[in-house]
């Protein structure tokens, strides 16, 4: 008994196996990620460093440099950017698509550690480095704006409300705050300064000692105890007016005496305003930039953060507003259901093409059904091999279409003519597959050789059409499967007796 005969003679056995095949395709399509192209985790490390009051050409010699030397050491090495900017160093590490960023970042850890002994000993921190990802851009802008806060105030409320409740969203990877703080600034007078002959590192100290938060411990009395917390974290400019920062004559300077204190933000030389619908501007705003896990669905992950946002409007006062600047998902949405038009499109003039010549609906059946269960079984294969809908993956399943019926059609010609011969349904069709079958499978192995380069394709171009051409290579074997089972089936079951040629087919 020959491969196809068992499910030609086992037709429950075969609408089985294809009916769990189309249940597990139909849960693959609601379930494979929705994005604009395949996830590629590309090997990139950004390392940061800080340095305030640095210009960028001190930390371009000071910062920069060391670091540089060592993460040259680092085997695999392809491409180092740094950036230097006020108070503010970036290097971007590059690494060939063979190092996996795992086992790179402990190397990367270990030259920053080398570096320490040549970096500034000052440093308000060592240098830090994370993962990035270049083709993970940020998928969800936001604007908070308001007419009645300040801008420290809207950064407060958009920091500890709105961006903790985003960054604890499944597939949310990272929400980046673009704003400033709030601060005070400390304008000092250098001619006051030298009146009360105070220098410059005494009124730091003074800053420095007279803002500081430590533990106050407690008082035990008889039947209580009482906690104390000294108030040494200065919040407001009114309260840095009154410090004392030296003693002069036996009076004390204030802080007010030699300087102007300002409540202000961090970053006041970012002038950041958002133009409403209205084309009134709000010069109090604050933006995030919402970036999602690799790999995750973009459509889910935009439609989570939409909730959030609906959720955080009922959080914040109503003098805050929340405005939508891009959502990723938006292009993606509207480029699916265009795919999906398409094969529907593509499908329905496939069939129509086949019965057109065809003549007959019975024979019609065959390759009309064997398309929405190929399609399905691709759909399966995209899910055990962790692939997304994606603009790659979805131009394979349009291009597989117009080839997917191939088989199926030879099949059921074949299969028609030894029942133009006068043999009987089920024995045409055994016949019909003892001649066809390597056919089938010669056909295919051809096609699929066609698409085999593009798998093993480097670089970058290399991973972005590995899941173009695997989707395709994917399509064609459930063809091939399809075409072996479900056809000559489908033939010996549907079409029992020899029909006459129709009017269509004598006239063509």
């Amino acid at each position: 008994m020959s491969f196809s005969e068992l499910f030609i003679r086992r037709p429950v056995l075969t609408t089985l196996i294809m009916v769990v095949l189309c249940v597990f395709g139909m849960w693959a399509y609601f379930s494979l990620p929705v994005n604009s192209l395949p996830t590629v985790d590309y090997p990139v490390i950004q390392v940061s460093a800080s340095y305030p009051g640095a210009s960028p050409g001190t930390m371009a010699s000071t910062v920069a440099t060391p670091l540089e030397n060592e993460f040259t050491q680092i085997s695999g090495l392809r491409a180092m950017i740094a950036e230097n900017k006020y108070g503010a160093t970036s290097i971007n590490l590059t690494f060939g698509l063979d190092r996996d960023v795992d086992l790179v970042a402990p190397d990367v850890q270990a030259a920053i550690s080398r570096a320490a002994r040549n970096l500034p000993q000052d440093l308000p921190a060592p240098p830090s480095y994370q993962k990035f990802n270049p083709s993970d851009a940020p998928i969800y802008f936001i604007v908070v704006h308001s007419d009645v806060l300040t801008h420290g105030d809207l950064y407060d409320y958009a920091n500890h409300i709105l961006a903790k409740k985003l960054s604890m969203l499944e597939g949310v990877s990272k929400v980046d705050l673009r704003g400033a703080p709030r601060a005070v600034r400390i304008q000092f007078m250098p001619e006051k300064l030298a009146a009360f002959q105070i220098g410059i590192d005494e009124l730091a100290e003074a800053l420095k000692q007279g803002t500081v938060s430590i533990p106050g411990g407690s008082l035990n009395g008889p039947s209580r105890t009482f906690s104390i917390e000294p108030q040494g974290q200065l919040m407001t400019a009114r309260a840095y007016d009154e410090l004392i920062v030296a003693q002069r004559a036996g009076a004390p300077v204030r802080l007010k005496d030699v300087a102007t204190c300002v409540d202000s933000i961090t970053r006041d030389m970012v002038d950041m305003r958002f133009v409403k619908h209205d084309g009134k501007v709000s010069d109090k705003c604050v933006a995030l930039m919402v970036s999602r896990v690799s790999g995750a669905n973009t459509v889910a992950v935009a439609d989570r953060i939409s909730q959030a946002i609906t959720e955080a409007r009922r959080e914040l006062p109503g003098s805050i507003e929340i405005e939508q600047m891009f959502d990723g998902a938006w292009a993606i949405r509207e480029s699916l259901k265009d795919v999906q038009l398409t094969v529907l499109i593509a499908l329905l003039l496939v069939v129509l093409v086949i019965f057109l010549f065809l003549g007959r609906v019975r024979e019609t059946i065959v390759p009309a059904v064997a398309l929405p269960v190929t399609l399905l079984g691709t759909l399966m294969l995209m899910q055990s091999a962790r692939f997304s809908l994606d603009t790659l993956s979805l131009m394979g399943i349009v291009l597989a279409i117009g080839f997917l019926v191939d088989d199926a059609i030879v099949v059921l010609e074949n299969t028609v003519r030894h029942l133009d011969a006068g043999e009987k349904p089920i024995p045409a069709a055994v016949r019909s597959m003892g001649e066809v079958t390597f056919t089938v499978l010669s056909t295919s192995a051809a096609l699929i050789i066609v698409f085999i380069p593009l798998v093993f394709m480097t670089g970058a171009v290399g991973r972005n059409l590995r899941e173009f051409s695997l989707t395709v290579i994917f399509a064609i074997i459930v063809s091939t499967v399809v075409a072996l089972t479900l056809s000559p089936m489908m033939c010996a079951r549907l079409i029992t007796h020899h029909q006459a040629p129709n009017a269509f087919q004598r006239n063509i």
